[in-house]
């Protein structure tokens, strides 16, 4: 009796022992994201400084999360640590195989310092290891467009389309690349096909009206009501301050209408700030900071 009472009591210590762990696993969790929210306001305030820290905090929390890593990045980059950054970022993608703004922050990282092959061969070997994915395609197709190589942007977007034929992304930059190219009909058709994907794009809504009026054509100017806006994020990426998603010197269009590349902020599907999608931005800028949904 008394050899089964111990067992008992060494189970129920087990069972409390394990309690306490998840509890203080959970706290952490919590920790880190309100971390990552207040990194996140820092960094659009452009304290950049005090957005770091609290990146850090964040990841000490949750060391695993690759938006909080990848975030730490953004704001070291912005600071002028640039050693740091491209350490930081390479550590987001080591956690986070598939971690889309981090890809990109170090890939423009990369390119700004005047190491294009070494963007190329980062971008490629994500496209050899993830050839399911749209993600790694778009983002070379972005690598192509800032080197001048048109014709293979448009070949890996459409290789892109292969994988996800309805990715608002890569038909969104197909249709600014045919308009580019003045292939205004082409364009239109893809403007309405990735519209028609995620109808929450104001860019390409715009840019969509403004060619339809130059062709003296109309039927998309306004959403069609059997369109629903998509929230959250279209592929399994971008967590991080990616408010969502960026694209250098030549104008991409943003992924739902960010205008600069932001903090990620993460929750169970992280998300770029602002509900903006980790995409490209206008300016070159850094990803932004994900916020959880």
């Amino acid at each position: 009796m008394g050899t089964c009472m111990a067992r008992q009591f060494a189970q129920w210590g087990q069972w409390f022992s394990a309690g306490i762990l998840l509890s203080v696993a959970g706290c952490n969790s919590m920790n880190g994201a309100l971390n990552n929210q207040v990194g996140t306001s820092y960094y659009n305030q452009g304290n950049y400084t005090m957005a770091r820290d609290e990146f850090q905090r964040a990841a000490a929390n949750d060391p695993w999360n690759a938006d909080y890593i990848g975030n730490t990045a953004a704001a070291m980059k912005r600071q002028g640590d640039v050693a740091g950054a491209e350490k930081a970022y390479r550590q987001a993608i080591q956690i986070d195989p598939s971690h889309q703004p981090s890809y990109h922050g170090l890939a423009l990282l990369l390119k700004e310092q005047g190491r294009t092959a070494e963007a190329a061969d980062l971008l490629t070997g994500w496209v050899d290891q993830q050839p399911y994915s749209a993600e790694p395609y778009i983002e070379m197709a972005w690598l192509k467009r800032e080197t001048g190589d048109i014709a293979g942007t448009e070949q890996l977007l459409l290789s892109a389309l292969k994988v996800k034929p309805n990715d608002h992304v890569a038909t969104a930059q197909l249709g600014q690349l045919y308009q580019d190219t003045n292939q205004p009909q082409r364009a239109i058709a893809m403007y309405q096909r990735s519209l028609h994907s995620n109808w929450n794009q104001p860019e390409v809504q715009s840019r969509l009206a403004q060619l339809q009026r130059s062709q003296g054509s109309t039927g998309y100017a306004a959403a069609p009501r059997t369109y629903t806006p998509t929230a959250g994020r279209p592929y399994g990426v971008p967590p991080a301050l990616v408010t969502t998603p960026p694209m250098g010197p030549t104008s991409y269009l943003p992924r739902q209408g960010a205008t600069s590349l932001p903090v990620v902020q993460s929750g169970p599907f992280p998300t770029p700030v602002g509900n903006a999608d980790p995409a490209h931005t206008q300016d070159g800028a850094d990803l932004p900071v994900v916020q959880p949904e």
